[in-house]
């Protein structure tokens, strides 16, 4: 987790400490006078005073209402890299780093079909041949890659190319504030570009593409040599253009949740999602946190719970991930719109899961599947059989925490050998077997019946309204 020492994104000369980023935050919503005094904790690395760093759910928006443009979120960021440097990540983190056997890919490896692992396979040899242009499936397509099954990317799938390796563009290892592992994800994807001869690059995450095309040369320096764009650009431009042909319209009220990184390219991610939304005939209806004030999804909600006094509690991260996935989730039950349509897979694949744990009233969709719909054709995911067995590795991680005191301490990431992408490793026997196991049992009859999932939701419910009910308190003391 080396990085470099003391580097500085926050801009300390420029900030007046007048607390606008923080009262603005769609999470913390404090008064005038707590943000004053959270931003001076951050600065002075005061972090178990700073609800921001203990909260923060990664959003960005606090760069976005700077009027300064001092970049508080970078802030942020540089406490989340000294802490991560001098005590290392908990245990529950290996689920989320490519290149530990603990990580949700590998694990996910082990309960997919073969024709979902041949599209993975294909994804990964096509890294190796030269495209001048190609589309970028991402980290998190990986958890859902019957996505790109559908009919409007037959063009573009023979360029598609992707792996965990890959690092999702260093997206998850700079919210981490993991710096030194961002640093080497650019040295390896300078590499891969270059040997490809990539000139235009296509993004399933539109987080991804930011990355590449802001983030990281702006903070990093990267040299790319690539235009990159969202995927939902070039969907978009055969909707218009007449070369997909829409045969049915919808007439659901859908609303759209705008992912975290959306927020760069001027925000135009945001229009072009709802522009397909649209076309597809669905009538448009926001939540009340959308565009620049967006709530994240709730899963990156899960960060500030690995660094802190208080970090390392496995049982505390899945709260707290519960809680900011559901509130996010009930921002949009409470439209009144039946469906809400994520663009970022991982967005996607989260919030799935909390609507099958709650039973919430609302279906969520990937815009691809709004478009294959539209276009004549049919869902093809399996999300909801996929919600459970992500469940069911988060819940072997979780035995493999509660069994050991070996996984009980904290360890530092290995690093990245930017010369080559390298596969996810294979998960131990052992927790294939604990993984199928319990992927059965969440997938069977025991658990999928009315009954279990109606008390099973009403157990989840009340969890998440006592954390809500903790957390209200603690940022009521800083509000006042």
């Amino acid at each position: 987790m080396d990085g470099r020492q003391g580097f500085r994104w926050f801009k300390d000369d420029v900030c007046d400490r007048c607390g606008e980023c923080l009262q603005s935050c769609p999470v913390l919503n404090l008064s005038n006078r707590g943000a004053k005094a959270d931003i001076q904790a951050l600065i002075s690395g005061d972090v178990d005073d700073a609800l921001a760093f203990r909260f923060c759910n990664t959003c960005n928006a606090c760069d976005l209402v700077c009027p300064k443009e001092a970049d508080p979120y970078e802030l942020v960021l540089e406490n989340f890299n000294d802490y991560g440097q001098n005590h290392g990540l908990p245990f529950l983190a290996k689920m989320i780093l490519p290149n530990e056997p603990q990580n949700m890919w590998s694990a996910l490896r082990v309960l997919m079909d073969p024709d979902e692992l041949s599209l993975l396979q294909a994804w990964e040899a096509g890294l190796h041949t030269p495209k001048k242009q190609i589309l970028l499936t991402g980290m998190y397509t990986s958890l859902v890659p019957r996505l790109t099954t559908a009919k409007i990317l037959d063009d573009l799938r023979p360029v598609m190319v992707g792996g965990e390796g890959l690092w999702g563009c260093g997206g998850d290892s700079t919210k981490l504030g993991a710096i030194g592992l961002t640093e080497q994800v650019v040295a390896l994807l300078e590499r891969l570009f270059r040997d490809m001869g990539a000139e235009r690059v296509y993004c399933f995450m539109e987080a991804e593409a930011a990355m590449l095309a802001e983030v990281l040369p702006r903070r990093f320096g990267a040299d790319f040599k690539v235009e990159a764009l969202p995927l939902d650009y070039w969907v978009l431009e055969r909707l218009e253009q007449g070369e997909v042909e829409v045969t049915r319209k919808l007439n659901w009220r859908a609303t759209v949740h705008d992912n975290c990184l959306s927020r760069y390219f001027g925000g135009r991610p945001q229009e072009v999602v709802r522009k397909i939304v649209q076309i597809a005939g669905c009538e448009l209806i926001e939540m009340r946190h959308h565009r620049s004030n967006a709530l994240c999804c709730g899963w990156a909600a899960t960060i500030p719970t690995l660094y802190g006094a208080m970090s390392g509690n496995p049982l505390r991260t899945v709260i707290h991930l519960f809680h900011s996935l559901d509130m996010r989730l009930q921002e949009a039950v409470e439209t009144g719109a039946d469906v809400l349509v994520a663009s970022c897979p991982a967005c996607y694949a989260f919030l799935s899961i909390i609507k099958e744990l709650t039973n919430a009233r609302i279906d969520v969709y990937h815009p691809l599947e709004i478009v294959e719909m539209a276009t004549g054709g049919a869902s093809v995911p399996k999300i909801p059989e996929r919600c459970w067995e992500i469940l069911a590795i988060a819940t072997d991680l979780g035995i493999r925490w509660g069994t050991s005191n070996e996984n009980r301490r904290r360890f530092m990431p290995s690093s990245i050998d930017p010369a080559c992408v390298a596969p996810v490793p294979q998960v131990s026997e052992d927790d294939a077997r604990r993984i199928g196991a319990l992927a059965r049992f969440y997938k069977g009859p025991i658990v999928q019946n009315r009954i279990t999932r109606a008390l099973t939701g009403a157990i989840i419910r009340a969890c998440i309204a006592a954390h809500r009910s903790s957390l209200r308190r603690t940022l009521r003391r800083r509000r006042t």
